[in-house]
């Protein structure tokens, strides 16, 4: 049995580790900030849009459900994620730790066929903000080097 610290609330149960990005304290990485400010920046915008009104669709009006790639949010993160996926691999090792095949990954990022549910989202955000964080210490290294 472990326990860890999550939003608030302590969590009991019986995993080997605590989820995927957290520390040994229990406490999600700092880096995640900018990520979410991201998420409200687009938020903002896409509340603007709709302030406006409906827009005009050239092909009339459709009804229903609307797509699972189509929100603002969602677009915003994918913006940040589609980068890291360029390289060779990465969307499988992402599928990996997002326990979805990379077929999946595809779906959700380049072909916008599918949207992840909120746990996965949840995983996203901090695996972005680990990835976005070991990018930015390459970089420095690079700039010491």
């Amino acid at each position: 049995m472990i326990d860890w610290w999550s939003g608030g609330v302590w969590v009991v149960g019986t995993m080997s580790m605590p989820p995927v990005g957290m520390g040994k304290d229990g406490v999600f990485p700092a880096r995640v900030g900018g990520i979410v400010e991201t998420l409200i920046e687009a938020s903002r915008e896409n509340a603007a849009a709709k302030a406006k009104g409906p827009a005009k669709s050239k092909r009339g009006q459709v009804r229903g459900a609307s797509h699972a790639a189509d929100g603002a949010l969602w677009r915003a993160l994918s913006a940040r994620v589609a980068p890291l996926l360029a390289q060779r691999g990465a969307q499988a090792k992402l599928g990996r730790e997002l326990g979805v095949s990379r077929q999946q990954i595809y779906a959700y990022f380049k072909g916008r066929t599918a949207a992840p549910d909120a746990e996965r989202v949840l995983r996203l955000i901090v695996w972005l903000a680990l990835a976005e964080s070991e990018v930015a210490d390459k970089a420095k290294a690079g700039e010491k080097g």
